[in-house]
């Protein structure tokens, strides 16, 4: 939630409308994000590797069989990767 005001002790103030914060937390908006299946999935990626691996990396696993994601995030990467 963001608050506007001038008074030091908060007494004036008042919540802001239409300001929405991104799923990850460094973004804004004045318009509600749709987070669609495909953005779960990413980010499932991302969470998995874990800053250990690059996605290419994480994809070369993939393409070796040595991955251990679910099959569906296998596919997904693949698809990802190769339109990319």
């Amino acid at each position: 939630m963001i608050f506007t005001g001038k008074s030091a002790d908060g007494s004036d103030a008042k919540e802001v409308e239409g300001m929405y914060m991104h799923p990850d937390g460094e973004q804004w908006s004045n318009q509600p994000w749709i987070i669609t299946k495909e953005d779960k999935m990413y980010w499932e990626i991302r969470d998995h590797i874990d800053g250990k691996r690059s996605l290419q990396d994480e994809y070369d696993l993939v393409k070796a069989k040595k991955s251990t994601l679910s099959r569906a995030l296998r596919d997904f990467l693949i698809k990802f990767m190769d339109e990319g």
